[in-house]
């Protein structure tokens, strides 16, 4: 008969001295120390098991081996609760190396789940060579890169007694003194005999030697066929798993920076266009997340450092820059270009640079945008065509403004304006130069041109009108435009901004009136319909005292088939209600939102009622607590149909909230009823159990199943 020793092992069996403490740890205090990311990733490295050779030291720290990218040594260790810190401390070799990382918290899931199942969890040997890996002094302390698919934990206090540990800095000073310590045959030796055991080091005086000679071809060959190999490669990274391939431009960089430090910055000028080129077409076919465009960056810094220094002509130095900018729809170059842009020119130099633009910018096609003439071209070509145009003329009028030419920049504006459909930045400058009468023409045209093609525009011309409108104290135009804006997207701002208009017109009661008659009705008081020519026919009620100013008509959409009609508004009446700190109002409004929903008819418009309930149940709280925990029961039992990790976070945000409210009216008790309900209910979402498990900060043991 088998001894009770040799049967399976209970719940005890497994526990050293130290699990007592293990045992208090919550979900809420593995968050607070590592993050929710990490604390998921970490159970799913848990899970698929990749801890490996778990083991605990006298003082109940855990050692363990964790599978990632690499095999990674991780050390985690409990202390007591202090000031409201996790206690929990880790250390790792993984690139994270300290507190947080989610091989550290595999580690701690790993050891709990061992626990509930009464595992005999090892004893750590004490010259486990694990301990040393911890507290290697060789590893590099000076890691500055973000935190990767495969991050490398904390540091962790070591097993046994190690020698302070030394700082780069202060490596790298007894590294030059031990260097000038050596005399000139000594260090000559010591040199030699480093290049033939470092191939990177031989090639950096091979260089070195090459250049000192002449022979710069060779190393622009090198370089040339050093880029083509690089951008041929495709850059990819797959952000769940850290995986991928991002061209190193390593090998390129070296050789542009000793090209310039050796006094060739013509040939690093030289291969800059191609580098340009090359760079941004592979940018363009690239789907990491800015590795590569980094890499770029870094090479493209040399390269202007180079123009600069270069032997061009200033209009050449300033076009390479400018040529450069232009290719760059990635943002990589930035402020780097600066060191060209920003130096002393002559207005000379400036105006050969417009005369190049102007050429360029009367050899570029166009694509009517804003045209309602027939086009074949394609949309998006088109498009690309257009911004192409505005691009070459923003720095056309700036190197005529540098030149001294600035009174040839109004016909450019005027020209591009109807080619492209640019009459914002038209408009812009005339407002700059207080020209209001002419801005408000061409505001004017532009919106008639643009109105039904490009809406957004539009909308904007008609905003810089209104400021023009502003500046010359005409508030009823002021007013006109907040009320088609207010009526076309009403919203509580849009509604606070029209009142603000209307008083400064002096006709904010009336205005008042017909703005809440139209958020309680659907009921506007500017009514468009089109009539059978296809022209728009304007009416207003009687008591509407703005007028419809020329502009704004074809901003109006007129009702037809294809427009859903208008019914009451009753969100936007919530969100004033709240606002203005009106209880009583928000929940009647809400009643309504919610009747609305249930007996709408087809093709009129509403607003879902679950996206004010948060926000209304909030409101009311403290003056109608019932109604406040009814809407939050109802949302919650919406959320319990969806088995995601999504809803079930968004029930705990629920039941949170309930808990003050409850606690409030003496009725806490059912609170827990009903999270204990929520947990029957549900009980076989495992991930919902965790989740409601840190909403009443329960131990991880506590109620957790082991995995199998």
């Amino acid at each position: 008969m088998a001894n009770k020793s040799d049967k399976e092992p209970t719940a005890n069996a497994g526990k050293s001295s130290s699990a007592g403490k293990w045992e208090a740890l919550t979900w809420n205090d593995l968050e607070a120390w590592a993050g929710g990311r990490s604390v998921s990733r970490g159970r799913s490295y848990q899970r698929q098991g990749r801890v490996r050779d778990l083991a605990t030291s006298e003082d109940g720290r855990l050692l363990a081996t964790v599978m990632g990218g690499d095999r990674y040594v991780v050390c985690v260790e409990l202390q007591a609760k202090q000031n409201n810190q996790a206690p929990v401390q880790s250390r790792c070799t993984c690139p994270v190396g300290y507190d947080g990382c989610k091989h550290a918290v595999a580690v701690v899931a790993e050891y709990l789940e061992r626990l509930v199942r009464g595992e005999v969890v090892p004893i750590a040997d004490a010259d486990d060579p694990r301990w040393d890996k911890l507290t290697d002094d060789d590893a590099d302390t000076d890691l500055d890169e973000d935190e990767s698919d495969e991050e490398i934990g904390e540091e962790v206090k070591p097993a046994r007694s190690q020698p302070e540990r030394q700082t780069r800095e202060e490596w790298d000073e007894k590294i030059r003194q031990h260097i000038h310590a050596k005399n000139r045959d000594d260090l000559a030796e010591l040199v030699c005999s480093l290049t033939k055991r470092f191939p990177e080091l031989r090639e950096e005086f091979r260089e070195r030697i090459a250049l000192a000679e002449g022979d710069v071809d060779r190393l622009v060959v090198q370089a040339r066929k050093e880029l083509q190999r690089v951008t041929s490669q495709e850059a990819w990274r797959n952000h769940w798993n850290g995986e991928g391939s991002i061209p190193d431009y390593s090998r390129l960089l070296h050789r542009l920076e000793r090209l310039v430090e050796m006094g060739h910055a013509d040939a690093v000028a030289q291969l800059g266009r191609e580098i340009v080129d090359c760079g941004m077409e592979q940018l363009g076919r690239s789907h990491d997340e800015g590795e590569t465009a980094m890499e770029l960056a870094r090479c493209l810094a040399v390269v202007f450092r180079a123009v600069a220094q270069s032997s061009l002509t200033r209009p050449q130095k300033l076009l390479f820059a400018i040529d450069a900018l232009l290719q760059d729809g990635y943002d990589v170059i930035g402020d780097t270009a600066n060191i060209v842009l920003n130096a002393k020119y002559q207005p000379a130099d400036w105006s050969a640079v417009a005369d190049d633009l102007a050429a360029r910018l009367a050899a570029t096609k166009s694509g009517r945008r804003h045209s309602d003439d027939s086009d074949n071209d394609d949309v998006g070509e088109g498009f690309s065509r257009n911004y192409e145009r505005d691009q070459i003329s923003d720095w056309l009028i700036q190197a005529l403004n540098s030149a001294g030419r600035g009174d040839e920049a109004l016909a450019i504006y005027e020209k591009e304006a109807r080619t492209t459909g640019s009459y914002e930045r038209l408009v812009s400058f005339l407002i700059d130069q207080k020209r209001y009468d002419d801005a408000e023409r061409w505001a004017a045209e532009g919106i008639e041109k643009t109105a039904k093609t490009l809406p957004g525009i539009a909308g904007n011309l008609a905003k810089q009108i209104c400021d023009v409108a502003s500046h010359r104290k005409r508030w009823d135009i002021v007013a006109a435009h907040a009320a088609c804006q207010f009526f076309d997207r009403p919203s509580r701002e849009a509604y606070n901004q029209l009142v603000t208009a209307a008083a400064k017109a002096k006709c904010q009661e009336a205005v008042c009136r017909s703005a809440q008659r139209f958020l309680e009705t659907g009921i506007a008081p500017i009514h468009v319909t089109l009539t059978k020519r296809g022209d728009q026919k304007i009416q207003t009620a009687e008591d509407w005292p703005l007028p419809i100013s020329a502009f704004l008509v074809p901003l109006l959409r007129p009702d037809d088939h294809r427009r859903p009609s208008n019914g009451p508004h009753f969100d936007v009446l919530i969100d004033m209600a709240i606002a203005d700190k009106r209880p009583d109002d928000a929940l009647r409004w809400f009643d309504l939102l919610r009747a609305q929903r249930k007996q709408t008819v087809c093709g009129a418009s509403w607003t879902s009622p679950a996206a004010h309930a948060d926000n209304v149940a909030e409101a009311v709280a403290l003056s109608h607590p019932q109604r406040s925990l009814e809407i939050y029961r109802t949302q919650i039992n919406q959320n319990l149909t969806h088995a995601n990790v999504g809803a079930y976070e968004t029930v705990a945000a629920y039941l949170q909230k309930m808990k003050p409210i409850m606690r409030s009216i003496d009725r806490e008790h059912e609170w827990k009823q009903l999270v204990e309900e929520t947990r029957v209910g549900h009980r076989n979402r495992p991930r919902f159990m965790e989740i409601l498990d840190r909403l009443e900060d329960r131990p991880i043991v506590a109620t957790h199943k082991p995995h199998r």
